[in-house]
């Protein structure tokens, strides 16, 4: 092989970009895999990402409380589109993790920009029981640098109930003192590792590097929040954010991981990654974004914004179900109706959106009081922009350099009022990069 590398390095390397660039985008990522010398020339002169791993969002994904199916909020653009739909692949529609274009469900993982999918073989038993512990799934996928894809299934340590709490379990919440005094994480941490290259669930053993976050019994006491958190990947580490606020980075190079202590006791951090690196951010009418930086030779947190939102949040003249530049395909509705609008919704946008410029809300066309509330859904992962929903009518794009909102329409589902009553809410919320790769490893059990 390296005897080939070198005879391809002969060619010069307008001649060979000149090749490659006319191969069909489906042949030219696998063209990737051949050599590194190919793989250096495509990402070089950049011949496939442009096409098939634009930067830009194609939308976002809000999951409602009481909604069977995820919600989309599509970006408008005259490019290739974007469904939200994702029960093509036949399994549960939950969505467990996202990576570079992928959604990690529970059965299987999927690719909503090209529709193809790959079912998981069954998961090994949890290696550490499940008194104790439930389980989160994390997917990675770089396509940059492979087409496949790894899903880690990381333990979590359930909250302690006491006697008397609601949905108190006497096996469940009874201590084990043994249990409680060791260290949380362990060392080492054997976690199950899924790979789409064997297609087999394999047991990897990672150790720590410094300290531990505390032991299992702080943990439990800190474990209120069950709710999913996703994970970042980021220059091939993985970043998980576990109990009582830490994140845990696991570097897939050397197997080897860490605990990063949060930047504040908030509860409600949201992690995610954008222009420069590994982001997280609170936010209420206060909206706090810390940078993770090397500092004093650790990772730590460092501020890189904060404002009130208060002031500069107020109720524009707007239907509370106008349209704006991006389009709710409303999902749920057209299921309940067993129609399929949202091809039809994306045909309504074919507009490319300015996402510096277009939409711009002004101070001056905004009342002096607030009284509503922020949802935080998720980091641009290109840009320095959060987006934010706004008492769940409206999305809203952010920008953290120039303080500028932006509106992106409306993103309340119809009739959802009338659906979930007094129990409305966003769950969960991610922003989506498309993938447009064709290729998608196929899983051999």
């Amino acid at each position: 092989m390296e005897q080939e590398e070198n005879l391809v390095r002969l060619l010069p390397d307008d001649a060979l970009a000149g090749i490659l660039r006319r191969l069909p985008h489906r042949s030219l990522a696998v063209s990737r895999c051949v050599c590194r010398a190919w793989r250096d020339t495509i990402d070089g002169r950049r011949l496939l990402l442009p096409h098939l791993l634009p930067h830009s969002v194609g939308g976002i994904f809000i999951e409602f409380n009481c909604l069977d199916s995820w919600e989309f909020l599509a970006r408008p653009t005259t490019g290739p589109k974007v469904s939200g739909k994702i029960g093509f692949a036949g399994a549960d529609s939950f969505i467990q993790d996202h990576c570079n274009g992928l959604l990690l469900l529970y059965q299987c993982v999927v690719n909503p920009a090209t529709r193809r999918w790959a079912s998981l073989p069954q998961r090994p038993p949890p290696p550490m029981g499940t008194k104790y512990f439930y389980e989160d799934e994390h997917i990675v996928f770089d396509p940059a640098v492979s087409l496949h894809y790894e899903v880690f299934t990381i333990p979590r340590i359930l909250y302690m109930r006491e006697p008397g709490d609601f949905n108190y379990c006497r096996f469940r919440d009874k201590s084990d003192h043994v249990i409680e005094k060791q260290e949380w994480p362990p060392s080492p941490f054997i976690l199950p590792v899924f790979s789409s290259r064997t297609g087999q669930w394999e047991e990897r053993s990672f150790l720590r590097e410094g300290k531990a976050a505390g032991t299992i019994a702080e943990m439990r006491l800190a474990s209120i929040s069950t709710e999913k958190r996703y994970g970042v990947y980021w220059r091939g580490e993985l970043y998980v954010h576990c109990e009582a606020n830490f994140v845990m980075r696991i570097s897939l190079s050397n197997n080897k991981y860490q605990v990063i202590e949060p930047p504040t006791d908030t509860d409600g951090l949201y992690l995610g990654k954008s222009e420069k690196g590994v982001y997280c951010a609170s936010v209420d009418l206060l909206l706090r974004v810390w940078i993770l930086k090397v500092l004093n030779g650790r990772m730590e947190w460092a501020l890189k914004h904060q404002t009130s939102l208060k002031p500069l949040l107020a109720h524009q003249e707007y239907s509370e179900q106008s349209d704006g530049p991006w389009i709710l395909q409303d999902i749920n509705y057209y299921e309940r109706h067993d129609e399929d609008a949202s091809y039809e919704a994306l045909e309504q946008a074919k507009i490319d959106w300015d996402s510096d410029n277009d939409n711009v809300l002004h101070n001056e066309d905004r009342v002096d009081e607030y009284i509503g509330y922020i949802d935080f859904l998720g980091f641009h992962p290109y840009k320095e922009v959060v987006f934010l929903g706004e008492s769940m009518t409206r999305g809203l794009a952010y920008h953290l350099n120039s303080s500028k909102f932006q509106d992106l329409g409306n993103l309340y589902p119809r009739y959802y009022g009338h659906i979930s009553g007094q129990h409305g809410l966003i769950r969960g919320a991610f922003p989506y990069t498309p993938c447009w790769i064709d290729e998608f490893p196929q899983n051999n059990y």
